[in-house]
């Protein structure tokens, strides 16, 4: 990169300069750029620097490591790119379990593949032959997707920070991600796992009951507290979740949507909940505590709400001690598949799941339901069948089957 330097105003120790450094042609607007300063003031309370040159080199060299010239800049590797990035999206109040999530991956995956290649010399077959890596050495398709996902983000990002002219990650080909089948368990099975619980630990009784018939979120069932539920009028609200942070931290944070929902009880919800009342007010007077609005719902010590990986890890106890094979976000797909399957459009069906956008639930539980596809073509077969026909419709199919 080029610069100057044009005096101002002063001589000697007083004097006021302002540098220019050239940025070249801008990838996407195609105009030409550069970065000016003034000095001192910018640089001015620097030690080491002391002449005005030296100031305009030093502002050479944070010019090219905040565009990513220069491998060996402080931005001018992926791994660079991810720290800043990671920095970015936490500044714009991404989910902390979000953050975590991503930070594991790219400690754990994407530095080791890729995090030393210059970033302006990295390449889409870059990304394809580390991908395929990945795959060779046995990870889900999901996880390789994620790490691009990640990696396509920070390189958007760095596109519109000016470090790339364009995104490698866009062309990239990540594993192809299959879509599983929808397993939810039965009614009967529900009630099996109810019915356990309750014998040895009445309050992931209630848990799994509520997670039933509200189809909600572990983290939002953890994040429940007494205050969320309107007797009056039978409802409950949902407005936050609770998140583990790993060595026993929880935090308290929105829902994944960042949204509140407020859902109907029905009588056995109802039910469920004022009998576990009666257990959390019997047991708050043992341990000389009262219960509040702020109180969780699901908590052991009347303080601390259950942990989301504890619920898991009984529910999937409890289903197998019936023999049952299923886990805790499958009653969320028990919730959405009976809905479905009774009739209920998808748009009540989302908006009671928490979905913002209704065609995620379409997308993920309309193949678990088959019959509502028999259902829909028995009524368009009804709706154009003119009336007197039927018995010719018949007399065919006798016809047919004798033959």
């Amino acid at each position: 990169m080029k610069g100057s330097k044009r005096l101002l105003r002063g001589r000697g120790k007083n004097a006021v300069w302002e540098l220019r450094v050239s940025t070249g042609k801008d990838a996407v607007s195609g105009k030409y750029g550069q970065t000016s300063r003034i000095w001192p003031g910018y640089a001015g309370d620097d030690p080491e620097i002391t002449t005005a040159a030296q100031a305009l080199a030093k502002l050479i060299r944070e010019t090219e490591a905040t565009r990513g010239i220069g491998a060996t800049g402080p931005a001018g590797t992926v791994e660079q790119l991810l720290a800043k990035w990671l920095k970015h999206i936490a500044s714009e109040g991404r989910s902390p379990t979000t953050l975590r999530e991503y930070k594991r991956l790219i400690e754990k995956r994407i530095k080791p593949g890729v995090g030393s290649i210059p970033l302006k010399k990295l390449s889409t077959l870059d990304l394809d032959t580390y991908y395929a890596g990945l795959t060779a050495e046995g990870l889900s398709p999901s996880t390789v997707r994620q790490c691009h996902s990640i990696l396509r983000a920070a390189c958007k990002q760095a596109v519109r920070w000016r470090m790339l002219a364009s995104n490698p990650a866009a062309e990239a080909s990540p594993a192809k991600l299959v879509q599983k089948e929808i397993v939810a368990p039965s009614a009967s099975d529900v009630q099996k796992m109810i019915a356990a619980a309750d014998a040895n630990d009445p309050d992931m009784a209630a848990y799994i009951a509520i997670a039933a018939v509200t189809g909600a979120r572990r983290g939002e069932l953890c994040g429940l507290r007494w205050g969320d539920i309107d007797w009056k009028a039978t409802t409950l609200t949902i407005e936050r979740s609770v998140a583990s942070m790993g060595r026993g931290k929880l935090i308290t944070k929105s829902t994944k949507a960042h949204g509140v929902r407020r859902l109907a009880l029905d009588e056995f919800g109802e039910t469920v909940l004022k009998r576990h009342l009666v257990e959390a007010e019997s047991r708050a007077h043992d341990l000389g505590i009262e219960i509040t609005s702020e109180t969780p719902i699901f908590t052991y010590d009347g303080r601390r709400p259950i942990a989301p990986d504890t619920a898991s890890h009984y529910v999937t106890k409890i289903a197998d001690d019936v023999g049952v094979k299923t886990h805790l976000h499958a009653l969320r797909h028990f919730a959405a598949t009976q809905l479905i399957g009774a009739g209920h459009d998808v748009m009540t069906v989302a908006g009671r799941l928490g979905h913002k956008d209704p065609s995620v639930t379409l997308n993920v539980y309309a193949s678990a339901l088959p019959e509502r596809d028999r259902d829909a073509a028995n009524f368009l077969g009804n709706a154009l069948t003119p009336a007197g026909s039927v018995a010719l419709i018949d007399h065919v199919a006798r016809t047919h089957s004798l033959q």
